[in-house]
């Protein structure tokens, strides 16, 4: 009898291991490819621009399991009740309101705390244009030991970072603060 139940266990655990560490797939990605300056920056880690509320759907059949949201409520842009739009469509949603003036190492601290709460899950980082949340992946994959490309990683700035004196001083104080 204990060896049939150590024996199920393994079998069990086994079968649900490709699950925890499930990725998005290039096919899946095709079906989303349409959410505003969508990136892939990991196997399972997405960036975006803001999601229509269509989007969250889409998204969750995707595979994407986590949505973190870094665009204040304060918005203009915000949906109203994203945190309802996420869950409705049977995700979970991570709210990181991100200054877009004032940028903090508090808020990227915030963002690997809730990248490592939602290990081996499939995580959509979104903003409004995909500069906040590709600035805080390229950090984060920098955390993980990652070499990523700052041009690909983040895209969306468009060689512009220079542009932004608050953003690239967040990065040289992350960048500092953790050894990358």
């Amino acid at each position: 009898m204990r060896k049939t139940a150590l024996s199920s266990l393994v079998f069990a655990l086994l079968l649900g291991a490709p699950l925890a560490n499930a990725t998005i797939e290039s096919e899946s990605f095709e079906n989303i490819k349409d959410v505003r300056a969508l990136q892939q920056q990991a196997p399972q880690l997405l960036s975006s621009g803001l999601p229509s509320e269509q989007q969250f759907a889409q998204l969750k059949q995707a595979g994407v399991d986590v949505v973190i949201n870094l665009m204040p409520d304060s918005n203009k842009d915000a949906h109203p009740d994203e945190r309802k739009l996420v869950t409705q469509a049977g995700m979970e949603y991570v709210y990181i309101p991100v200054d877009w003036q004032n940028p903090k190492v508090e808020d990227v601290e915030a963002f690997f705390t809730a990248m490592d709460q939602h290990k081996g899950k499939n995580v959509l980082v979104h903003c409004l244009a995909n500069y906040r949340a590709s600035a805080f992946a390229y950090l984060y994959q920098l955390k993980q030991g990652q070499k990523p490309e700052i041009e690909k990683t983040m895209a969306p700035w468009n060689g512009e970072l220079s542009n932004y004196p608050k953003w690239q001083e967040l990065l040289v104080d992350v960048s500092q603060k953790y050894g990358f």
